[in-house]
């Protein structure tokens, strides 16, 4: 079954992809309208959730998503399941079990998508990503994620130090590996997203911090409105002339005359009350 989209305001259509908490919807809602897909999906947040397994065409056993032909995302943010290349999978597991969901979210991305991100593990087989860490952003998590791109994203500089009780340390204070140890908004607080109700090992081992999804954001954001000619280039010399103008107006400009202006017209700049 196929199907069409339609969002309640205009703006960036961005599809998040294999997301059933959806937590990093919360960020993506900044840059546009979020459409996620999961197989389990919750409704848990301002994003529009979308029952659909990914599922497996028996043909050629590639993932696909129930969109109409015609459906076009401004961005596509995915996260394919990374437990072939988890490194808890390589010490306990084994990771031929495991399916490489990699080329058919690529698939997806190149079928429905201006322009995506897959996120994964940095063992991963991603094309040149951007590999991003807790201690690039000042946060206090070891938490490496790699991101692939069809967008140029700027890596950042590998690390910040951290201060302990005995000064200056590479440390990171923990990592998910540990997510035990800290609650659930202290999850949420250093992944600086809301708490709401995810589960805190969700939040601590599979939540994408919102640091690592403005930076990518934003770097497609710089893509985005060059693509669409908007241009903030003059801006400021255009809010600072208009600034000029309110300033030497007079009050008169803003004031209806008293000889014209009759109750009806009055309606029409007072707000009206005992209405509906």
């Amino acid at each position: 079954m196929s199907v069409g989209l339609k969002t309640d305001s205009d703006g960036p259509l961005i599809l998040h992809c294999f997301a059933d908490y959806g937590v990093e919807s919360e960020i993506l809602s900044w840059y546009g309208n979020v459409i996620r897909v999961g197989i389990n999906v919750h409704d848990t947040n301002e994003s529009k959730p979308i029952q659909a397994d990914a599922h497996i065409l028996d043909d050629d056993k590639e993932w696909d998503i129930p969109f109409k032909d015609d459906v076009t995302f401004d961005l596509g943010v995915f996260h394919p399941v990374c437990s072939k290349w988890a490194s808890t999978t390589s010490i306990s597991g084994d990771p031929d079990e495991h399916t490489n969901m990699i080329p058919s979210a690529r698939s997806i991305a190149e079928r429905y998508c201006d322009h995506y991100v897959i996120e994964n593990v940095p063992r991963a087989p991603l094309e040149d990503p951007v590999i991003l860490d807790g201690r690039m952003f000042g946060i206090p998590i070891k938490y490496e994620r790699a991101f692939e791109t069809n967008f140029n994203v700027p890596q950042p500089p590998r690390y910040q130090r951290f201060w302990s009780k005995d000064g200056k340390t590479d440390t990171a204070e923990t990592s998910s590996f540990f997510f035990t140890e800290r609650s659930r908004k202290w999850w949420a607080s250093v992944k600086s997203v809301p708490p709401r109700n995810y589960p805190k090992q969700h939040l601590a081992k599979n939540t994408i911090p919102g640091q690592y999804i403005h930076h990518v954001c934003r770097a497609w954001l710089a893509v985005f409105e060059e693509d669409n000619g908007i241009d903030y280039s003059d801006y400021d010399q255009r809010m600072e002339t208009k600034r000029r103008c309110e300033a030497n107006r007079s009050l008169s400009d803003y004031a209806p005359d008293s000889d014209e202006t009759g109750d009806e017209e009055l309606g029409d700049v007072l707000p009206s009350f005992g209405e509906d």
